[in-house]
Parts: structure tokens; C-alpha cells; sequence
């Protein structure tokens, strides 16, 4: 079973890093002036990517997406819908700050701007907009929100912010916002939410069974805004 799940995701991982290999390649050998020894580390790199992701996504599909679908089932067994909330945000919190993704940006702009964001606490950051996004998305599932009108609220608060926000805070937000959609956070949090939604019986169906992952896009946003304006 493991054998077969890692040999479709080599091959999930080889359909899309081959065709960038190749055109990096073809670029490399059209345009730079490369030795030998660059095509091989580049095509080594490339066969550790492969790898890598394969091992990482069989990984993520075995256990995250069957932890995240069995907490999603177990959680309204406890009644609470305060716990069922916390839970959320805690588990939102956990995953996004173990996204790595989220911490190659973080140090990468860490690198960049010397003195001006921390990547321990633009990781925090995020992690608390992925947190209270995703115990949003619990509180709309209990309460039958409407999840247009939750996320046109939502990006609505994001441009009001970003009016305040120094500009050199606005890229850095808005990416935040992309990299929280990772292979570790997504196959999570949308199990989380398949799961939850399918114990709790709604009748929006599909409907509510998605939309979590736009959701936890937002909260980082509007996070990251705000320690923008914090730290003006």
C-alpha cells in the first residue's frame, strides 16, 4: 500500500518538475554561459526534488490527510462548540507554523530586508492568521454562514487594512497569503473541514465540505497587515 502511494506520488512529483527542469535547462544552455559542472549540480538538484517531494506528499497523504479527516470526525463528539473552535485554531496554528513553505518565504525576506521583519515572528504571524481563519471556518460550518459572504468580509477588512499599511508590507502580506496554500497546511486543513463537515451532517453538502483553504488564504493577509501598522 505505502509502495503504491509513494510510486504515484513520484509520478505526480516527475509530471510537473520535469517540464521546468528541461526548460531551465534548455535556458541555461541557450542564454548563460554554463560549464558542465552547473548542468549536473542543476539535474542532481532536480533528481532531490523528485525525491524529496515524493517521500514528503506520500508522507502528508498518510498521515496528515487521514489525522486531519479523523480529528475533523472526533471533534463534534465533544459537544462543545468553544473546544470544537479551539481545537481548530490550535491544530491551524500547528500545521501552518510547520509549513515549509511558510518558512522558506519567512527567510528569504529575512534575508532581504535586514532589520526590518524577523522570520520567527512573520512565521508566528501567519500562523495566527491561518489559526483564527481556520476557527472561522469551524464557526461558519456551526452556524451556517454563508461562505461568499464570509470571504467578501473578509477581503474587504484586507483593502481597508492595506490602506494603512507601509508599502513595503503589502507584497509581503499578500504572499503570505499564497504560501500558506502549501503541501503540508492544504491537505490538512481541507480533510479537517471534509471530515467535520460530513459528521456534522450540513446541508450545504460539497458547499461546506470546502472552502476552508480560501479561508485560512485570508487570515495571513490581514495578519501580516497588521503587524505592518503595528510596526509603522
Amino acid at each position: 500500500m505505502f509502495s503504491k502511494e509513494l510510486r504515484e506520488s513520484v509520478r505526480e512529483v516527475l509530471s510537473a518538475v520535469l517540464p521546468v527542469t528541461g526548460a531551465i535547462l534548455l535556458l541555461m544552455l541557450v542564454f548563460l554561459d554554463v560549464t558542465v559542472r552547473d548542468v549536473v549540480m542543476m539535474l542532481l538538484g532536480s533528481l532531490m526534488t523528485v525525491v524529496g517531494l515524493g517521500l514528503f506528499l506520500t508522507g502528508a497523504r498518510s498521515g496528515m490527510v487521514v489525522l486531519g479527516e479523523w480529528w475533523g470526525a472526533r471533534l463534534p463528539q465533544y459537544g462543545s462548540a468553544a473546544l470544537l473552535i479551539a481545537a481548530g485554531i490550535v491544530l491551524g496554528f500547528a500545521v501552518t507554523v510547520a509549513e515549509p513553505d511558510v518558512r522558506v518565504m519567512a527567510a528569504q525576506i529575512e534575508a532581504a530586508s535586514p532589520g526590518l521583519l524577523s522570520r520567527d515572528v512573520l512565521i508566528l504571524t501567519i500562523g495566527a492568521g491561518v489559526a483564527i481563519s481556520v476557527g472561522l471556518g469551524m464557526l461558519r460550518l456551526l452556524l451556517g454562514w454563508d461562505l461568499t459572504l464570509v470571504l467578501t468580509l473578509g477581503y474587504a477588512l484586507v483593502f481597508v487594512l492595506a490602506l494603512f499599511t507601509p508599502a513595503e508590507f503589502l507584497p509581503v502580506a499578500f504572499d503570505s497569503g499564497g504560501v500558506t496554500t502549501g503541501p503540508l497546511t492544504v491537505p490538512f486543513v481541507l480533510a479537517l473541514n471534509v471530515g467535520l463537515a460530513r459528521v456534522m451532517g450540513t446541508h450545504g453538502g460539497v458547499a461546506d465540505s470546502f472552502g476552508m483553504v480560501a479561508l485560512a488564504s485570508v487570515g495571513p493577509v490581514a495578519a501580516v497587515l497588521l503587524m505592518g501598522m503595528a510596526l509603522r
